[in-house]
């Protein structure tokens, strides 16, 4: 794994990025594209095979694995600051100006700055993956992290 990869697969604030549902060329927008692919002629062979089968709720489905192909967002380090994620997000803009890549690898981490952009939820997240990137690297924090939901803590049932 080269840094390029780390930096476009986790921004500053160490959500992952390559496991959100609007990132272009993350892990949700591939894995969409891919069951799409394997899908291809499927509702044809479905009113072909079984005519008395309504495929009404395969089309709904194969319309949302075509939204969530077509994610768009290229990350805030990459020009598409707050477009997508956080309002009046300012960490990146911190991040460099500290000269450092992630919050966690700031010599001022934790600081309070973040409190007002951030919901309860995401500030914990913030808070636990800056201190994972500081206490086994960013290399370890991007392994571990690229496997999981990018909403775990939004999940009640938390798999």
């Amino acid at each position: 794994m080269e840094k390029k990869d780390i930096l476009e697969a986790i921004a500053p604030c160490a959500l992952c990025c390559y496991t959100c549902a609007v990132k272009k060329d993350g892990i949700i927008a591939k894995t969409a594209n891919n069951l799409l692919n394997y899908h291809i002629g499927y509702c044809d062979f479905e009113n072909a095979i079984l005519p008395k089968k309504s495929i009404r709720e395969e089309k709904k489905f194969l319309e949302k694995l075509n939204s969530k192909s077509n994610a768009s967002c290229c990350g805030c380090r990459n020009g598409e600051h707050g477009k997508y994620c956080i309002k009046n997000c300012f960490i990146l803009e911190c991040a460099k100006s500290h000269g450092v890549d992630f919050c966690g690898e700031c010599n001022e981490f934790p600081c309070n700055k973040t409190k007002d952009i951030f919901n309860d939820i995401v500030f914990k997240d913030w808070l636990t993956g800056n201190k994972k990137i500081r206490d086994v690297g960013v290399e370890q924090y991007y392994v571990e992290t690229i496997t999981h939901s990018h909403y775990l803590s939004y999940s009640k049932t938390k798999n």
